[in-house]
């Protein structure tokens, strides 16, 4: 399997049932969405996809350009087929952005 130790392996998931799906797949929704689950935990890419979000980096990026402080690590994930990835984990460190004033 890869020869990736079982530990680096996420298989916890944490439960976003409760989250509304997306009104529309404008940026601004996105990235709204986004900033609602990484105020609950961190969410990985796979995760952000499975919420609705296609293309999570750069929604990511745009609100880092926003000002808004988000670290990026890496975990193993098994994606819809069963196949182990190295996927960026996403979260959010400060709640409010600076204005580029």
């Amino acid at each position: 399997m890869n020869n990736i130790p079982t530990a680096d392996i996420s298989a916890k998931k944490h439960s976003d049932a409760a989250a509304q799906p997306l009104q529309s797949t404008s940026y601004a929704t996105q990235r709204s969405f986004i900033l609602q689950r990484l105020r609950e935990h961190p969410h990985s890419t796979l995760e952000l996809r499975a919420l609705g979000i296609c293309s999570p980096a750069p929604r990511i990026n745009e609100l880092r350009n926003q000002g808004y402080v988000i670290e990026t690590t890496r975990r193993h994930e098994y994606d819809s087929a069963g196949v182990v990835h190295s996927i960026a984990v996403y979260t959010l460190l400060t709640d409010t952005h600076k204005h580029n004033d």
